[in-house]
């Protein structure tokens, strides 16, 4: 079975559409409406549409980033593991090689690393911002008060 609707784009848009429509019905009734005193209804439903049209500018940004984050992942995922060449027929085990992805490129080596290997697309990509860090909370020292003077 399959999620429905993840990112909330249609689900938001059909209830928009819905208080709409509901509008211009309730439009059409304004007279009674007003004689039962629920003339606000259609107020109402006015209010559905706009914080519908605010909540699809929402949902589809938000559908938006979450794509870009999956982008974002896939190009820096680490490259799977190069297959090693297969066994000679003749029964005797032959030496293990592995080889990097012909696109990689090599990039110089970490002090205790070793060799790093990155796709391109990977390594024209930025690095995602660092998180905020709050400033040191500086205490200051509290004023001394004097004792108060006893009455005479």
């Amino acid at each position: 079975m399959r999620a429905l609707d993840v990112d909330g784009v249609r689900t938001v848009a059909v209830g928009t559409v819905l208080w709409a429509i509901t509008f211009v019905v309730l439009a059409l009734f304004r007279d009674d409406l007003d004689a039962q005193g629920v003339g606000w209804w259609l107020w109402t439903c006015l209010a559905g549409v706009g914080l519908g049209l605010l909540g699809l500018e929402y949902t589809r940004k938000r559908r938006d980033s979450i794509a870009r984050a999956h982008l974002y992942e896939e190009a820096n995922r680490e490259d799977e593991p190069v297959p090693a060449e297969p066994e000679p027929v003749s029964g005797e085990p032959g030496p293990v090689q592995t080889r990097p992805h012909p696109e990689a490129e090599r990039v110089a080596p970490q002090p205790e690393h070793e060799p790093v290997l990155l796709r391109p697309e990977a390594a024209r990509m930025k690095s995602p911002p660092e998180p905020m860090r709050a400033a040191p909370v500086r205490a200051e020292p509290a004023p001394v008060r004097a004792e108060p003077e006893p009455v005479r």
